[in-house]
């Protein structure tokens, strides 16, 4: 799968892995793969900055859901400073969810190849979740927000 995808789509998951790896994550997860696509300079990148999701917006939702999670379970916590990951952080399976849907969705469309709309469009598929979750939060619409990136070229 991975020889069809772009530059671009490349270029947002070895982000998303360096992102994980920053936050002392031992997992990439499709929320790191959503940050990544905030910090690219493509169509893809400017809707989500039009819908109020640059990097550090979608941030600031992440970090709402995870307090609003743990919250739900009774967990009142300072969030730790980030350490480093030592090693190369996994794909978790939200992240391998999302590189399944960026293949759907080119396929889906007929595009040869997957592009970072697509590796977004794979994150933008779940219904339940910390992207979607942390989407609601920040008051983003995931359909609008799939539709116009669909429609973007």
């Amino acid at each position: 799968m991975l020889q069809r995808f772009t530059k671009d789509a490349r270029a947002i998951v070895e982000a998303a892995v360096e992102i994980a790896r920053e936050r002392g994550a031992s997992t990439v997860e499709a929320e790191h793969l959503l940050l990544a696509a905030t910090r690219r300079e493509d169509p893809t990148a400017i809707v989500l900055r039009g819908h109020g999701l640059d990097f550090d917006g979608l941030d600031r939702a992440l970090e709402a859901e995870s307090e609003r999670s743990l919250a739900a379970v009774g967990v009142s916590a300072e969030r730790p400073r980030f350490t480093p990951f030592p090693g190369k952080p996994r794909f978790a399976t939200s992240a391998k969810a999302a590189l399944e849907g960026a293949l759907r969705a080119a396929t889906e469309r007929a595009d040869r190849h997957i592009g970072s709309r697509h590796v977004v469009l794979g994150v933008l598929r779940p219904t339940r979740g910390t992207v979607p979750r942390a989407l609601g939060l920040a008051g983003v619409d995931r359909d609008e927000l799939s539709a116009a990136i669909s429609s973007a070229t």
